[in-house]
């Protein structure tokens, strides 16, 4: 394993908060005191040495929406400070997520799709070590007057950036009712979930691909719910833990302890409700119980530790670059840290089934 000081050039630096505008945003409930944590239960069985002092990580993700909830949990209930991180979850858009990862500038972190792209690219230096969610949790909200998802003819809707999991299956939702997206409908991508809502908002769009709890807050204030993706089931890359080669070789117990600290996080979050929608309004800033707890229980059932084959090859199906069909899912995959756990009983007692 590498030293500690090996890892001071993933200090906090560049990384900045894509923050945007969504109507007047409330401020973020104060943050609640964690629970006691209860040490592992299966302490003896876990295949790490003992914490360095707390290192400190900025740890990006490609999204604000509930998605992210594990990594919210992760800080704020102490998984993180118990494993020896003191981690700050960002947002950032998803190739810019992608690319401090990519360059070292952190050394996790939770993208989907611009990860992809990028290896394909030729960076095949980014491997996923741990899934977070493998299927597409979005409804098509539009207009009031848009009645059907045939009446987008003509008219724009927007997600986020071209070749994201979110762009590949909103196309995969619009070729369903026979719209082929920059023919029929005019794709505007609109960086992140908050950009997306603003542009519903303004009526820049006729419509946006919105994951929860952002579309709850569209429908509430009386856009029109067109589709549900969860009706279609479309499984394709979501989050994923994010990492480099160099970083499973060269510090393989930090990501250990990364992917021990996370999985916990996952366990708590399915249990906890009341503390996790805590997490959820935080994290998405907004302080409408019930926008949360419908992300709660959207999503509690389908965070899921272990990467999808499956859904990377849905994604390379529908990637319109150059080398796309020449990549296999597994290339992008390594879950070995994962199977050492599984192995060791360490896993089983510290994550049950949804």
């Amino acid at each position: 394993m590498g030293r500690l000081r090996e890892l001071s050039r993933w200090l906090p630096g560049a990384l900045a908060l894509i923050l945007v505008a969504c109507s007047a945003t409330p401020a973020a409930p104060p943050v609640a005191s964690p629970p006691a944590a209860a040490p592992p239960a299966a302490a003896e069985a876990a295949p790490t040495s003992t914490p360095p002092s707390l290192l400190k990580l900025e740890v990006p993700t490609a999204t604000l929406s509930a998605t992210s909830t594990p990594l919210w949990v992760a800080v704020d209930y102490g998984f993180f400070r118990r494993y020896g991180f003191d981690a700050e979850v960002k947002g950032l858009a998803p190739a810019a997520a992608t690319q401090a990862i990519q360059s070292g500038s952190v050394p996790f972190g939770a993208t989907a799709g611009s990860t992809v792209t990028a290896f394909v690219g030729g960076a095949r230096e980014l491997v996923y070590i741990a899934g977070l969610l493998n299927k597409v949790l979005f409804q098509l909200v539009a207009q009031p007057e848009v009645a059907r998802v045939e009446d987008l003819r003509g008219k724009a809707v927007g997600t986020s950036t071209a070749g994201s999991s979110a762009a590949i299956a909103l196309t995969e939702a619009l070729r369903r009712y026979g719209l082929e997206p920059d023919r029929d409908v005019a794709v505007l991508y609109l960086r992140d979930q908050p950009g997306i809502l603003t542009g519903l908002l303004s009526g820049q769009i006729a419509a946006g691909f919105l994951a929860s709890p952002y579309n709850r807050q569209a429908r509430v204030q009386g856009y029109r719910l067109l589709l549900d993706t969860a009706d279609l089931d479309i499984a394709i890359l979501g989050l994923n833990i994010t990492t480099t080669r160099g970083v499973i070789e060269r510090e393989r117990d930090t990501a250990r302890r990364f992917l021990m600290a996370y999985i916990e996080a996952i366990e708590f979050a399915r249990r906890q409700p009341a503390a996790t929608i805590e997490s959820i309004m935080r994290g998405t800033r907004n302080d409408d119980r019930a926008l949360a707890e419908e992300a709660y229980q959207l999503y509690r059932a389908v965070w899921d530790p272990w990467p999808s084959a499956q859904a990377i090859q849905t994604f390379l199906d529908n990637l319109d670059v150059p080398g796309a069909r020449d990549v296999r899912p597994e290339q992008l995959i390594d879950d070995s840290l994962l199977q050492e756990l599984e192995a060791s009983g360490w896993l089983a007692a510290h994550l049950s089934p949804p």
